[in-house]
């Protein structure tokens, strides 16, 4: 029995590694809707998920924004691929 929460398991998370895969297939998943869909249909999913589990969607987003910031620092190949699709793909 995994002895750690939800909110555990996110808040001690250090790498964004674990999150490549699940990232990519759920781009992969909406592509082919339209790009104003695509965004809105992923931000209405994460706020869901996360008040669904007992998290505050915006202490999430905060988080997220901070990931990011510090990934774009040392070049996370994760990050630049999802800004390389976004810049490719939805404008």
């Amino acid at each position: 029995m995994d002895i750690h929460t939800i909110r555990d398991r996110v808040a001690f998370r250090t790498s964004l590694a674990s999150l490549k895969r699940p990232a990519f297939l759920a781009l992969h998943a909406i592509q082919d809707e339209p790009r104003d869909v695509q965004i809105e249909a992923l931000f209405i999913t994460a706020v869901a998920l996360a008040q669904g589990a007992g998290l505050d969607p915006h202490a999430m987003t905060v988080r997220a924004r901070a990931q990011i910031a510090e990934a774009e620092v040392t070049r996370n190949p994760l990050i630049e691929s999802i800004h390389d699709y976004a810049k490719g793909e939805l404008r």
